[in-house]
């Protein structure tokens, strides 16, 4: 199909005329602002500096824009005036994308003690014995040496199967199936691999970070679908089709959802893949929490849709179902051109994925699976738990999860910030939570908490939240 399946303009080959080296005049300007200006020590003052710099300079002309853009980058800890760092150029690309708000809260948290982490989406169970023992055979046979490109054929047949299996998915192991070093690579590979600068991308908002900001790493443009809470997240023709432009190259979602805990029904995902077919457009959806579901729901792959299969990339791996976040592995499902695309990309960006991690998830997708619903029926208690909670917490709204292991509730009745109620939470109880609108525009005033912790610390993490939220009272 033209269109859908067009690599970006970087996976083509495509060399700059020999012997060609313009002028850089950005370093050259740069040097004289930096002689002719006393740079401020303070890390935000530094950067709002070169902000205003980078601004005069691109008023200079439109040629130096088809330049790297000046950026001044401190590696500092701003909280304490500490500035190690110096000026360096540095791609645009980089200067578009913004730190996690989790990794925010983990590094504000670092060497507090008597702290409760609700941010993380960290299973807190072993990965299971028979995972671990084929694991521990493959090393004691020399398994240890770089494997096929893009996966054994062995991992690459056993996901073949099971998603014939389980999710009614027909994909050749031979030039349809990529193994990964974890979903993460996956994602990357697939905004770098099919958008290019000034192209756009739909993402229904809230969302998972990692795809908002890959989608800018690749230099195009990520257009939020807000999805409202108090109507449980449905898709809206309207809406979706209202975001489209003549950019517009791609959707991208996550289904069961991170962080909301939704899943999609079979009406929402038939309204995205009709808008996608109608403008040709490439589906790009995250199913990493597939198996992490309740009260009898049954996720559906929107590449198992009519009309889907080539248009459609599907990640999935092994962190959260199989509590394997570890071990770095994970799976992309596409197309054969599609696939192509991503395999040349794929390449570069690590060669061959993880040998021994291979053979632990033949394992975990052949062997038993008694132990994923053992855990996930354990996440059930704790997100009843969770959700109880809530209940007694007056003027608090929020969606009940049918799946992954959060829950997103909107504290704006408390406070208006979620940054700041993140914030006070840590600081006055000792929890961690992750703030809402760093999952996007849709999720200011909400807090994404996590019960992939231990049922205890579950417990006294709510204790504290509602302690604090009704002192506030």
């Amino acid at each position: 199909m033209v269109g859908v399946t067009q690599p970006t303009r970087r996976t083509c080959r495509n060399r700059s005329v020999a012997g060609s080296n313009p002028a850089r005049p950005t370093k050259i300007l740069a040097a004289s602002f930096g002689c002719l200006l006393k740079i401020p020590t303070d890390y935000r003052a530094t950067y709002s500096f070169f902000k205003t710099v980078e601004v005069h300079l691109l008023k200079i002309g439109a040629s130096i824009k088809s330049y790297m853009t000046l950026r001044a980058i401190m590696v500092a800890k701003a909280d304490f005036g500490m500035v190690v760092g110096a000026l360096f150029e540095v791609s645009l690309r980089t200067s578009l994308i913004k730190p996690s708000a989790i990794r925010r809260m983990l590094e504000l948290s670092a060497g507090m003690k008597n702290v409760v982490h609700l941010e993380q989406g960290e299973p807190d169970f072993t990965t299971p014995t028979h995972i671990l023992e084929a694991a521990v055979e493959a090393t004691r046979k020399g398994f240890t040496h770089y494997t096929e490109i893009d996966g054994t054929l062995e991992l690459r047949q056993a996901i073949a199967e099971k998603l014939e299996r389980e999710n009614g998915v027909d994909a050749d192991p031979q030039t349809e199936i990529t193994v990964t070093s974890g979903s993460q690579e996956a994602m990357l590979i697939a905004a770098l691999g099919f958008l290019n600068s000034g192209d756009e991308a739909l993402i229904l908002d809230p969302y998972y970070p990692a795809g908002f900001e890959d989608i800018l790493l690749a230099e195009a443009k990520p257009i939020a679908v807000p999805l409202d809470e108090r109507r449980n997240y449905e898709i809206e023709m309207e809406a979706l089709e209202g975001k489209i432009t003549k950019r517009t190259k791609m959707i991208w979602m996550c289904n069961p959802s991170n962080p909301t805990g939704h899943v999609f029904s079979k009406h929402d995902l038939e309204i995205i893949a009709e808008v996608a077919q109608k403008h040709n457009l490439i589906v790009f959806t995250d199913e990493i929490y597939e198996k992490i579901v309740y009260d009898g729901t049954r996720p559906i792959s929107i590449g198992s849709l009519p009309g889907m299969e080539d248009r459609t990339i599907t990640v999935n791996g092994f962190s959260k179902a199989y509590a394997m976040t570890g071990w770095r592995i994970g799976y992309v499902v596409a197309g054969k051109e599609l696939s192509a695309t991503l395999r040349k990309l794929h390449y570069y960006a690590v060669l061959c994925p993880n040998a021994i991690s291979q053979k632990a998830a033949v394992a975990a997708l052949t062997g038993p699976q008694d132990r994923v619903k053992e855990m996930v029926a354990e996440y059930d208690r704790r997100r009843e738990f969770v959700l109880h909670e809530l209940e007694k917490i007056e003027s608090l709204s929020y969606s009940r999860p049918k799946g992954a292991f959060y829950v997103f509730p909107n504290f704006s009745s408390f406070e208006k910030s979620d940054e700041a109620l993140a914030s006070r939470l840590l600081k006055e109880v000792g929890v961690v939570t992750a703030p809402g609108s760093g999952f996007g525009k849709a999720g200011e005033g909400h807090l994404r908490i996590s019960y992939s912790v231990s049922y205890e610390q579950v417990k006294e993490g709510m204790k504290r939240i509602r302690r604090c939220l009704e002192h506030k009272v």
